[in-house]
């Protein structure tokens, strides 16, 4: 079995979010099954000033709405890099200053339809698995040119992103005009990108199986569920895993002591250690850690209006992200009220990431939706325990205190201050009181299994299934 996966962002390469630590590890594990997995990216510019040694391996041309268009493609051991310096030699991915480029449909219809020439040059790919609308219009481009020899699976890593475009730029995408359709990808009159890899893909998944089922409703589907639903046949939920070997307190250069479910002795030098980077006083309450955007999605909201009931608790809070520049402001003036409880820095650092999850005993993640979420797997990996809403991935992956077997974590039960606040009490009096049930669930997080190896395996299976499916139909 051949795989091309492409990806608008992997990891170390080029990162935004989650989506390129899935590109990241989902190959490598999938080639650990036997699967032949290469990765596809655009050559940013970023990469181009790494020094990162490349190889030309091809060049590709092809007809598109502005003419014949031509890229170089390098490589890196199996991760392909497709250059054009006119879309892809400039600062920023997707945005410059807080501003989307203009011209991201036309870089990423280009990058689609360079994915799908070059899965054509390789000559033997199985399957072609695409993420997320940057490349959304690969199964269109695969349909369009009728190469049936190729089946396509579509990840949506967050429905909130669908590729929205002016209808006006119809002709950049060089495609058959009646495939602007509201049954395709016209929506309200503009582009949607997003529906192009529902509709024209093999197999579409989602990043748990609870988003599966959340985006098919109106609370959660951002205006597609009910063109979601009509495809709830080849809709499925596989749930994300963490790179395993990146994220191991047992053998994590990032941190200032290792640790394991076995022996958490180091653990509490780390936490002294994130004390000390953080310039927060030295305290024997309990520490609760936020790594992540800082926007609405994330409740961060939440944790803000709370801010001072927390510390009175007698509780530390360390923070890391940037987003919203309100949030940002807020969280500046609370650290400056709360010095020495209150830790935040706004941007993000990857050693002070480590350095939080392993040093924190609880880990904030209020969500008023997640997809996945990586932070709450990693918090477990790390004996930290997630405060979590139950919502897609995060109901999926942690079991709350009194919701069965095996607790790994606690559970806000609705995304308001006060059910927060309720959590948070929670975790202290599990803290000060209730030292040895918190050291049992603190053990089960650390050794639930939250690697890629069970969701390669769905995969492997999904992508076999897809296979067997074209060949019956020849």
């Amino acid at each position: 079995m051949r795989i091309l996966f492409c990806s608008s962002e992997v990891a170390p390469y080029a990162k935004t979010g989650g989506l390129a630590d899935v590109s990241a590890a989902l190959p490598v594990e999938l080639r650990s099954l036997g699967a032949g997995c290469d990765v596809v990216m655009p050559l940013y510019r970023s990469v181009k000033k790494s020094g990162l040694e490349l190889k030309h391996a091809t060049d590709i041309s092809f007809l598109s709405g502005q003419g014949i268009s031509r890229a170089r493609v390098f490589s890196h051991g199996s991760v392909y890099f497709i250059e054009n310096d006119l879309y892809f030699n400039r600062d920023g991915y997707y945005s410059y200053k807080g501003r989307d480029f203009p011209d991201n449909l036309e870089r990423y219809a280009f990058f689609s339809r360079a994915c799908v020439e070059l899965a054509a040059a390789l000559g033997d790919t199985d399957i072609i698995h695409c993420n997320d609308w940057q490349t959304a219009l690969v199964p269109a481009y695969i349909h369009a040119l009728g190469m049936t020899g190729i089946s396509v699976c579509y990840t949506i890593h967050n429905l909130a992103y669908q590729g929205i475009f002016d209808s006006a730029l119809w002709p950049l995408l060089f495609l058959p005009y009646e495939y602007f359709h509201p049954d395709i990808m016209e929506y309200y009159g503009s582009i949607n990108i997003l529906k192009a890899g529902v509709v024209f893909s093999d197999a579409v998944t989602t990043v748990s199986p609870s988003y599966a089922l959340e985006i098919q409703t109106p609370e959660f589907g951002a205006g597609l569920d009910g063109f979601l639903r009509s495809f709830s046949r080849k809709l499925t939920g596989i749930v994300n895993g963490i790179d395993t070997r990146v994220w191991d307190p047992l053998n994590d250069g990032s941190i200032a002591h290792s640790f394991s479910a076995e022996d958490l002795s180091g653990k509490a030098v780390c936490k002294r250690d994130l004390q000390q980077r953080l310039s927060l006083k030295k305290n024997d309450g309990p520490l609760f850690g936020l790594i992540g955007r800082l926007v609405d999605q994330k409740g961060i909201d939440l944790v803000i209006s709370i801010m001072d009931d927390i510390i009175a608790l007698g509780a530390q809070v360390a923070v890391l992200g940037s987003g919203d520049s309100r949030y940002e402001q807020d969280l500046r003036s609370l650290s400056a009220r709360h010095k020495g409880n209150l830790g935040v820095v706004i941007g993000f650092d990857e050693d002070l990431a480590h350095s939080i999850e392993a040093g924190a005993d609880f880990f904030l993640m209020p969500s008023r939706f997640e997809p996945c979420g990586l932070n709450q797997m990693i918090s477990m990996r790390y004996g930290t325990l997630p405060i979590v809403t139950r919502v897609g991935g995060l109901k999926d992956t942690v079991t709350a205190l009194g919701e069965g077997e095996n607790p790994t974590g606690l559970r806000v039960e609705r995304p308001t201050p006060s059910d927060l606040l309720d959590a948070v009490r929670r975790a202290c009096m599990l803290f000060h009181e209730q030292k040895a049930l918190f050291s049992v669930i603190r053990r089960n997080a650390m050794q639930k299994d939250v690697g890629w190896r069970s969701s390669a395996i769905q995969y492997y299976s999904l992508y076999t299934k897809m296979i067997n499916f074209r060949e019956r139909k020849r």
